[in-house]
C-alpha cells in the first residue's frame, strides 16, 4: 500500500491501490475535489482557501477557523477541530496536529500512513514569539516532512527578531519625540499582533488598530494573548494625541486615514519581504517575519532526521539544495517529486 506524495494546488497524500487521497493547504477549491478530507494548517488565505467550501470536509484548529473568519468575513463550513497533540482517524488514518508557532491556531500535520509517518508544516517559526511558541519538533521518526520554504534561501538577511523589535521601538520613540506619529503597515493577523504586545510591554503609547486587525486582535485577546489597542473606526478621534499614538495599518494601505490629515506621518512597513524588496514610499522598513528563515529552517530539519525532505513555497529549490548539501538528506520541490531524481538524489540512494 505505497503512499504518494505530490503537489496538485496542494499537498496531495494518495495511499494505493484504494485511491485513498487527502489534500492540505489547497489553493482552489477544485484540488479539493475527490480527496476524501482537505486539511488546513492556519488562518492565512494562501492557505485555508477550503474554510468556506461546503462540498468539501475540513479538519482545522477551532482557533483557525475563528480567525479565518474575523479575517475574511467568510463562515467556514462543514469543519471539524482537532486539538493539538491527540491523535485522530480520518477514514482509517490516524492523524495529529502539534504547534507551529507561525500564528495563533497554526498546526503543523502527522499523517501516520501504514508504509511511512509524514510530516507537513505548513507555515512555522521556529522561534519563541511573544504571542505563539515556537514550533513543536515531532517526537515521532518522520519518513517525510514536507516543510515551508518562503525564506528558504541564504541569500536574504534577518537580523534576530528581537533586534527588529528593538529598532523598530527606537524609531517610533524617534519620531513620537519630534512630534511625528508613526504610521506603520504590517499584516492584519501574525505580524500585528506580535507587535502589539511588544509595544504594551515597552511603551506607554496608544495603539489604533483599523477593524479588522481589532478583530482579529479581540479573538487573541479570547484565547488568552492581552494585547491593549483601540479600533480607530469606532473611537472618537477627535481625542488623538499625536504625540502619544502609534497607528496600525493594513499591509497594502496606502492611503492614510483621514483623522491624520494635518498631523505629521512617519511611514513603516513592518514585513519579512522587507529583506527581498526596497518599499521607497515608506520612511523606514522592518524585515519582521513570522516565519523562519533559511538558517532556523535548516536547523529544524536537522533536529528532525526525516529520511526525505520535500519543501514547498517561496525558495523551494534554494531551501531543498541547502538540506541535500548541509544534512546530507535527500530533499528536492514537492513541485517536482514525480520527476527524475537529481544527482544528489542518485548518489545517496546508491550509498
Amino acid at each position: 500500500m505505497p503512499t504518494i506524495v505530490k503537489y496538485e494546488k496542494g499537498v496531495k497524500l494518495v495511499r494505493k491501490p484504494e485511491n485513498l487521497s487527502f489534500v492540505a493547504d489547497p489553493t482552489t477549491n477544485s484540488a479539493s475535489q475527490g480527496s476524501h478530507a482537505t486539511f488546513i494548517t492556519h488562518a492565512h488565505t494562501d492557505h485555508s482557501v477550503a474554510f468556506p467550501d461546503a462540498a468539501a470536509k475540513v479538519f482545522s484548529t477551532k482557533i483557525a477557523s475563528e480567525l479565518y473568519e474575523k479575517l475574511t468575513a467568510k463562515k467556514p463550513k462543514n469543519t471539524h477541530y482537532f486539538n493539538f497533540g491527540k491523535t485522530h482517524k480520518v477514514e482509517d488514518i490516524e492523524i495529529k496536529f502539534i504547534p507551529a508557532g507561525h500564528l495563533l491556531g497554526a498546526a503543523q500535520i502527522l499523517f501516520y500512513f501504514p508504509d511511512k509517518t509524514i510530516c507537513y508544516t505548513g507555515d512555522i517559526s521556529t522561534d519563541e514569539m511573544i504571542t505563539v511558541p515556537k514550533a513543536t519538533i515531532p517526537d515521532d521518526d518522520i519518513d517525510v516532512l514536507i516543510t515551508e520554504a518562503t525564506y528558504g534561501t541564504k541569500d536574504l538577511y534577518f537580523d534576530t527578531r528581537e533586534r527588529t523589535k528593538i529598532s523598530l521601538l527606537k524609531w517610533i520613540a524617534e519620531n513620537l519625540q519630534e512630534k511625528r506619529t508613526p504610521a506603520i503597515n504590517l499584516g492584519h493577523l501574525g505580524a500585528a499582533q506580535e507587535i502589539i504586545a511588544f509595544l504594551n510591554g515597552m511603551l506607554s503609547v496608544d495603539i489604533l488598530c483599523d477593524t479588522r486587525t481589532s478583530r482579529i486582535n479581540q479573538t487573541y485577546k479570547d484565547y488568552n494573548v492581552p494585547l491593549n489597542w483601540e479600533n480607530f473606526e469606532e473611537i472618537d478621534v477627535s481625542i488623538f494625541e499625536p504625540e502619544n499614538t502609534v497607528v496600525l495599518l493594513p499591509r497594502a494601505c496606502n492611503k492614510l486615514p483621514a483623522f491624520l490629515d494635518g498631523y505629521k506621518i512617519s511611514r513603516g512597513m513592518v514585513t519579512g519581504q522587507a529583506a527581498r524588496f526596497a518599499y521607497r514610499k515608506f520612511d523606514q522598513t522592518f524585515p519582521f517575519s513570522m516565519h523562519a528563515n533559511s538558517q532556523e529552517l535548516v536547523n529544524y530539519v536537522e533536529k528532525i532526521k526525516p529520511k526525505k525532505v520535500y519543501t514547498l513555497y517561496g525558495f523551494d529549490s534554494e531551501l531543498a539544495a541547502l538540506i541535500r548539501h548541509r544534512l546530507k538528506i535527500p530533499s528536492r520541490p514537492l513541485k517536482l517529486a514525480e520527476k527524475k531524481p537529481t544527482l544528489d538524489d542518485y548518489l545517496n540512494e546508491s550509498k
